[in-house]
C-alpha cells in the first residue's frame, strides 16, 4: 500500500514538474525575444538647448493712480453763467471751466478806479502843502491811507474777477459732470464741487511687495505694467517712489512706479499686472518648456544623439529654474547645444530610437 502510494507521488511529480518547467522554459524564452526585439523608431519633435540672457523678473500686482487729481471748486460765491466744458474732455491747462456774474465786481472795479483819480490828486496836493508845513502830519498821513486803501480795494477786486473765472489747474481730463454740482443760473457757494479733474500722462502704479523683495527694489528700476482689457499690451515705467515704513501688519512694503501713458489708456483706479526687472542673469541654458517631464522621482528630458547613424533618446535628469514665454531654465544637467525632444516623450523610454519630425510636430505613427 505504501509503495503504491510513493509511486503514485513519484509520478505526479514528474508530470508537474515537468508542467511547470516547460512554462518555466517558455516564459524565459519569450522574455529573452521580447528583449531582443526591435521596437519601431518614435517620431518626435526636438530642438537646441540654448545659451544666453535670462531676465529673472518679480511679479506683482497693483492700482493706477493719477498724478494729480481734484474736485475743481470755487473760491468766490457767484451764479453760473458760462459751462465751457463737456464730460470726459481733455482740457488743457487754464482753460476756462465755469464762469461765475462778474458784473457786480466790474461795476466796483470802475467805482474804485474813479476813486482813486480823487485819492490821487487829494495826496498830491496834500503831500505839497505838508512840506510847506501848511497842514499837519496826521491830515496828510490821513489822506495817504486813503489812497492805498483804494489801491488795495482795486487789486482785491480784480482778485475776485480773476477768481470768478474758474480754470483748468492743470492739464487733464475731466469726469463726468454732475447736475447736482453745477448748472447754469445756479449760485454756489465757496468750495462747492464743480468738475473733478484728473492728469493722465504720465500715470502712478502703486503696488505693495513684500519685505523680503525690498533689497532687490530700487529707485529709477526699471517695471512693465499691463491689464487685462489690453491683452498684449505692455507699458513701460520706472520706480519713482519706495516707502520708507513697513506695514507691521502685513510686513508689505509700498511702492509707488511713473509710468507714461500717452494714448491715455491707463484709467485712475485701474488694477494692473507688474513685472519688476531685475538684473540680467548671462549663460543661462534653456529649452522650450514641452521639453521637460516632470515626476516625482525627479523631472528630466530626453537628450538624442546619433549612433551607428540611429538617433537614439536617453533621459537626462535635469533641474529646473524659472519657466516664462514657452522657456524653461536648465539649472543642472544639460549643456549648450544638446538636441532635446519636445514633443512625442509618451511613446519614449530610455534609450528609444527615434525619428526627428521635420514638421516640427511629434508623431505617432
Amino acid at each position: 500500500m505504501l509503495k503504491r502510494f510513493l509511486l503514485t507521488f513519484i509520478v505526479l511529480l514528474i508530470i508537474f514538474g515537468g508542467l511547470f518547467g516547460y512554462k518555466a522554459y517558455n516564459d524565459h524564452e519569450m522574455k529573452i525575444a521580447m528583449m531582443k526585439r526591435k521596437y519601431p523608431p518614435a517620431y518626435v519633435s526636438a530642438a537646441l538647448s540654448k545659451i544666453g540672457g535670462w531676465q529673472p523678473y518679480i511679479r506683482t500686482i497693483g492700482n493706477v493712480v493719477s498724478v494729480n487729481s481734484v474736485n475743481v471748486t470755487t473760491q468766490v460765491p457767484g451764479q453760473v453763467v458760462g459751462i465751457y466744458f463737456g464730460s470726459g474732455e481733455f482740457v488743457k491747462k487754464n482753460k476756462i471751466l465755469v464762469k461765475l456774474d462778474d458784473s457786480l465786481q466790474l461795476a466796483l472795479l470802475q467805482q474804485y478806479k474813479s476813486q482813486l483819480i480823487a485819492n490821487k490828486f487829494n495826496y498830491e496836493q496834500y503831500k505839497k502843502a505838508y512840506k510847506k508845513h501848511a497842514v499837519s502830519k496826521a491830515s496828510y498821513i490821513q489822506m495817504l491811507s486813503a489812497l492805498r486803501q483804494n489801491e488795495a480795494l482795486i487789486k482785491q477786486t480784480e482778485v475776485t474777477l480773476q477768481n470768478m473765472t474758474i480754470r483748468a489747474p492743470f492739464t487733464g481730463v475731466v469726469g463726468i459732470r454732475d447736475a447736482g454740482f453745477v448748472n447754469l443760473g445756479q449760485y454756489i457757494n465757496p468750495g462747492a464741487n464743480i468738475i473733478s479733474l484728473y492728469s493722465v500722462n504720465p500715470m502712478y502704479v502703486d503696488f505693495t511687495m513684500p519685505q523680503n523683495d525690498l533689497s532687490r527694489l530700487k529707485v529709477n528700476q526699471k517695471i512693465d505694467i499691463s491689464v487685462d482689457s489690453y491683452h498684449g499690451k505692455i507699458f513701460t515705467g520706472i520706480i519713482k517712489t519706495i516707502s520708507v515704513n513697513v506695514n507691521n501688519v502685513s510686513r508689505n512694503i509700498t511702492v509707488r512706479a511713473e509710468v507714461s501713458n500717452p494714448n491715455m489708456i491707463l484709467r485712475p483706479g485701474m488694477f494692473v499686472t507688474g513685472s519688476v526687472l531685475l538684473p540680467v542673469i548671462h549663460n543661462v541654458i534653456t529649452v522650450p518648456a514641452t521639453a521637460v517631464t516632470y515626476n516625482p522621482y525627479g523631472d528630466f528630458v530626453y537628450v538624442v544623439t546619433k549612433k551607428n547613424g540611429e538617433y537614439i533618446a536617453n533621459t537626462d535628469y535635469v533641474t529646473v529654474g524659472d519657466q516664462r514665454n514657452g522657456e524653461a531654465v536648465i539649472s543642472k544637467g544639460l549643456k549648450a547645444g544638446e538636441t532635446v525632444v519636445t514633443a512625442g516623450q509618451v511613446k519614449l523610454r530610455n534609450g528609444a530610437e527615434v525619428i526627428i519630425s521635420k514638421n516640427g510636430q511629434g508623431n505617432s505613427e
